[in-house]
C-alpha cells in the first residue's frame, strides 16, 4: 500500500513511542543515543522504529522521518 503525501485522511497511527523515536532520529539520534535519551531498551527502540517504518510505508528510517514531517505527525 503506498500512502499519497496529499492523502490526510488515513494518516498512520503512530503510537507516542514510535513518533519520540523518529523525532530524536530526525534530530540525529542515533538508537544507541535513544536508549540513553528514554531509559528504553534496545530493541524495544529499533521495533519501534521498525514499526514506524512499516506505518509509514517507508524503505527506511530517512524516509519515514520525511513522510512524518510531511504529513505532520512529528
Amino acid at each position: 500500500m503506498t500512502l499519497p503525501e496529499n492523502d490526510l485522511s488515513r494518516l498512520p497511527d503512530l503510537t507516542e513511542i514510535e513518533k519520540r523515536c523518529l523525532e530524536l532520529a530526525a534530530n540525529g539520534r542515533t538508537p544507541a543515543d535513544i536508549v540513553l535519551e528514554t531509559d528504553l531498551a534496545m530493541p524495544r527502540v529499533t521495533d519501534a522504529m521498525r514499526s514506524a517504518i512499516d506505518k509509514l510505508d517507508a524503505r527506511n528510517i530517512t524516509a519515514a522521518i520525511t513522510r512524518a514531517v510531511r504529513l505532520k505527525l512529528i
